[in-house]
């Protein structure tokens, strides 16, 4: 396995881990038809550097944090992922993966949900400015979405669906 997709399996495989206790108690403490599905104005999100376990990969994280007094769900994966430069212009970079087991995050006071995104280490890299991309919906595409992106990545970029933030 080289060591890309052995960094996005660690990545990933930490997440469904660490997330799955949480996930299983707030299913049972939060019915789905009491909380509403997270729109673009119910989040603060945000991107920034991680660190990777392996020095052949880039790993980064997007965080979304409830806005004040929101509660809200979010699930999936995100679409129409694209990385763009300061002017807003679409780079052109491949993206890999997007199988994986479906979750949803109760996003709230005390909770979050995060998208975890690793890359390689090998030339070329690239350095957006944003990253713009549509939430998921509910049988629908979610809000458009477009944040700042902190660093360069390789190609390909490979996503994770949203879980639980790895401790």
């Amino acid at each position: 396995m080289n060591a890309f997709r052995k960094t996005a399996v660690v990545v990933a495989g930490a997440a469904l881990l660490a997330g799955a206790g949480t996930l299983a108690a707030q299913a049972q403490s939060n019915s789905s038809a009491e909380t509403p599905w997270c729109t673009g104005s119910d989040l603060v999100i945000s991107a920034n550097d991680m660190r990777s376990p392996s020095s052949a990969t880039t790993a980064h994280r997007i965080r979304f944090v409830a806005a004040e007094g929101v509660s809200c769900r979010i699930g999936g994966r995100l679409s129409n992922v694209r990385f763009l430069d300061a002017d807003g212009r679409d780079m052109g970079v491949s993206l890999t993966g997007g199988q994986g087991q479906y979750t949803e995050a109760l996003v709230d006071a005390n909770g979050e949900a995060a998208v975890y995104v690793g890359s390689p280490r090998k030339d070329p890299q690239v350095t957006p400015a944003f990253i713009r991309f549509d939430l998921p919906g509910q049988g629908s595409l979610g809000d458009s979405v477009k944040i700042a992106w902190p660093s360069s990545v390789g190609t390909p970029v490979q996503l994770s669906g949203v879980m639980m933030p790895v401790s």
